[in-house]
């Protein structure tokens, strides 16, 4: 109602589009930034795969990313770092939100070959003009101890801050950065670890350019000789979106 006086409460609904996007999407970036974390149906687990409602596994899995997750001791167990995933640090609010939390920020973070986990550089507010590479958060696994835990809670608190339903500060950027800050070690990308489950999103799967869903899921792909082999789900699963 602040952000448009031409709106009444009346017309307000989760569709309703204000700013940025619709109330629901923005709702939901807002939910699994910050109270995902400390929701009470997940008070009794430890660990939790996330996986977005418009992602796609496309064939049994042959490798468990969540025992890989527990056997290394990891934080956070992404599909991918950067690509589609974006960036934070396009302005200093971001570093500054960042730095409120932790009394530092992030450099640099990148992908070196040979090292399994992400590299880190922090340091202070000569940083604050950094763009840095979002996790892609259509498909990752995470350790909730340590995203419950009090700082990482109040850095997503600090980073929604009162922008209520904005998605300006962005749930991806609120998975990556406390990794990033607090065990970058821990924190390691499945394309770096030969990973390949077959799982879509976006037009694409693996992280690789697939077309449409619906028509990899009639056919497979020639092109990038991506195929299907998922007969268990075929006869079960009737897929309506994905074009």
């Amino acid at each position: 109602l602040e952000k448009n006086p031409n709106i009444t409460l009346e017309d307000i609904d989760w569709w309703t589009y204000c700013p940025n996007s619709r109330i629901n999407y923005n709702w939901q970036a807002e939910f699994r930034a910050w109270h995902i974390w400390r929701n009470p149906a997940l008070a009794k687990y430890k660990y939790m795969l996330w996986i977005d409602s418009d992602g796609f596994s496309t064939r049994p899995w042959d490798r468990d990313p969540m025992a890989y997750l527990i056997n290394n001791d990891l934080v956070l167990f992404a599909a991918k770092y950067g690509g589609l995933g974006g960036t934070f640090g396009r302005d200093e609010e971001d570093h500054k939100r960042i730095f409120k939390s932790f009394n530092t920020t992030i450099c640099e973070a990148y992908e070196e070959e040979g090292v399994p986990h992400v590299v880190s550089k922090l340091g202070g507010k000569e940083c604050f003009d950094k763009k840095i590479k979002n996790v892609h958060g259509y498909f990752h696994l995470t350790n909730l101890d340590f995203y419950r835990s009090d700082m990482v809670v109040n850095w997503a608190k600090n980073w929604i801050g009162d922008c209520y339903l904005c998605r300006n500060f962005d749930d991806q950027a609120a998975v990556t950065v406390p990794a990033l800050v607090l065990a970058p070690e821990r924190m390691w990308a499945m394309e770096a670890h030969n990973f390949s489950l077959g799982v879509f999103h976006n037009c694409e799967m693996d992280n690789k350019k697939a077309g449409g869903f619906i028509q990899l899921w009639r056919k497979g792909h020639k092109e990038s000789n991506i195929t299907i082999d998922f007969p268990e789900a075929r006869a079960n699963c009737e897929i309506k979106a994905g074009s």
